[in-house]
């Protein structure tokens, strides 16, 4: 068979396969602006007739003039009844023309992100030729970095791969997330994962040098995914 071809095969079982958000629970973000005050809020919808228990994170990613970024973030648990819309979270921001502001809803169920939302204030507006990742569902999630994590080593590991990550410009089209979760006794482990791919996963260790060079790890591993995926859809596209 054509090595195009099969590809192309592949990308179709992926799309029919994969994982689709905003089906069962739909999460939107609302605003509504007064001068240069955005009042922000996020809502979850249940589409479905059975109850569902969920868990949300509402983050404000702020990158100023000098390309420094910083964030603001809430997260809790929920429930939905069948058919239930529900307020989940509110915040307020100040828009300064010369920041660039994204404001991110992700709404999981257990660990999988089933509903997701963004919006963007002074975003650049990119030409449709240099659009190369693309969301499925037409939500552009560029450079978004979570975190989870529980303990200072988790803390501490978060700080140098973002720092990392910022630096080299990596800007990944898909939620790049590090998880923190216990193991034996008092241990963790330490998790990077793009959405349900595991990339990198190791012994959480109160060891800066450690965790300095597993961020570098990690780092490479990411940015290799993101090539990997970047010319896998240039060779579809040429098909």
């Amino acid at each position: 068979m054509n090595f195009k071809l099969i590809i192309l095969f592949l990308l179709i079982f992926q799309l029919s396969n994969g994982q689709f958000t905003n089906i069962e629970v739909v999460a939107k973000i609302k605003t509504e602006r007064i001068d240069d005050i955005v009042s922000v809020s996020a809502e979850a919808a249940n589409s479905t007739e059975v109850y569902k228990s969920l868990k949300y994170t509402f983050s404000v990613f702020r990158t100023d003039s000098d390309n420094n970024v910083t964030k603001n973030n809430q997260e809790g648990r929920f429930t939905l009844e069948a058919n239930e819309q529900k307020n989940i979270a509110t915040t307020s921001v100040g828009i300064d023309e010369s920041d660039k502001i994204v404001i991110l809803l992700l709404v999981y169920e257990e660990e999988t992100i089933v509903g997701k939302d963004r919006i963007a204030f002074n975003e650049v507006i990119v030409k449709k030729e240099e659009e190369e990742y693309a969301e499925d569902d037409g939500i552009e999630l560029k450079g978004i970095v979570i975190e989870e994590t529980k303990t200072k080593p988790g803390k501490d590991f978060y700080e140098f791969f973002y720092n990392l990550y910022t630096l080299n410009r990596i800007n990944g089209s898909k939620i790049v997330g590090v998880y923190e979760k216990l193991s034996f006794g008092r241990s963790t482990i330490i998790q990077v994962k793009i959405e349900d791919k595991v990339i990198l996963e190791f012994l959480g260790k109160p060891d800066i040098e450690y965790l300095e060079q597993m961020s570098k790890n990690a780092i490479r591993r990411v940015y290799k995914y993101f090539k990997d995926l970047k010319k896998q859809k240039r060779d579809i596209f040429q098909y």
